[in-house]
């Protein structure tokens, strides 16, 4: 757990943070979210027209006199989000300085500590060709350490199924809320049909796409031996100054295409570099999107 503890003056700063989701869902405790709904807090909110089937607890009987018309009474309750994060833990999460697998770590922690400091709950589930290991939606900061926990002992290994664990993981979660998707997206098979059935369930999603530069932006030139880390399938070339302009322009290609789907999809995202310090990366480049502030 060491490696994943953070500074007493990060934390402070992860307190001011809030996780927030376009959609309104009906949380199971009083949290730091406003929905609005009847008569269930003493925050007065609004009126609107009764309709046939509404409870008369809630009718405004003073404006009932005035006005001869029936009015009901909104309010506005607090109300707790569920915060999903899911890792990617495939064998290509390891590759990197630092591994990818121990950046999307810090990062999962960092948004979870955000989560359970503002009354939400967070769980947090680790996936490769399958959903792997899991840990529901709970709330309380006590749950902060489970979720440390849980990263330091979570392992990479084994071929991405990205679409798979996702359509898995939406048929199998009984409550929806903010999906937070850490991973590389590299999976031969794709991506798109995941996120279309969290979204079909639901969800609203983040999408942290976290690479290392020789992902994007390979420098080794002449002859190599390339072996893929999740098939073992080893493929011998000579490398040079073309091929890897070939290649950086394929890259920027498919990042575009990820970025391109998850804005009809109406879904965040945001690719990352190992080189950025994840703490700017919380504190800075998140921010400026829809599901931090």
């Amino acid at each position: 757990m060491a490696r994943l503890l953070f500074d007493t003056d990060f934390l402070k700063k992860l307190e001011l943070l809030r996780m927030t989701s376009n959609r309104i869902y009906h949380g199971q405790g009083r949290g730091e979210h406003s929905t609005v709904k009847m008569g269930t807090s003493l925050e007065f909110s609004d009126y609107r027209n009764y309709q046939v089937g509404d409870d008369f607890r809630y009718i405004d009987w003073n404006i009932f006199s005035r006005m001869d018309r029936l009015f009901l009474k909104v309010f506005t309750a607090e109300e707790d989000l569920s915060i999903h994060i899911l890792v990617d833990t495939s064998q290509s999460m390891t590759f990197g300085d630092p591994p990818k697998i121990d950046y999307a770590k810090r990062v999962a922690a960092a948004l979870g500590y955000i989560g359970l400091s503002n009354l939400d709950r967070v769980g947090i589930t680790a996936f490769a060709a399958g959903i792997q290991d899991s840990m529901a939606p709970r709330r309380g900061r006590d749950h902060f350490l489970g979720l440390l926990d849980y990263c330091e002992r979570v392992t990479c290994g084994g071929e991405t199924d990205f679409n798979r664990a996702l359509m898995e993981y939406s048929f199998r979660s009984r409550r929806a809320g903010l999906a937070v998707i850490i991973s590389d997206l590299l999976d031969p098979k794709g991506f798109e049909r995941g996120l279309e059935a969290l979204r079909f369930a639901r969800y609203d999603v983040l999408l942290l796409q976290v690479l290392d530069e020789e992902d994007v932006r390979p420098t080794y030139t002449g002859p190599v031996r390339l072996r893929d880390l999740e098939t073992n399938q080893e493929q011998r070339l000579t490398i040079d100054e073309l091929l890897l302009t070939r290649y950086r322009a394929r890259v920027q290609q498919w990042c575009s295409h990820i970025e391109d789907f998850c804005l009809k999809s109406q879904i965040e995202y945001l690719r990352a570099s190992t080189l950025i310090p994840f703490e700017d990366l919380i504190l800075k480049y998140l921010r400026h999107g829809v599901h931090l502030h």
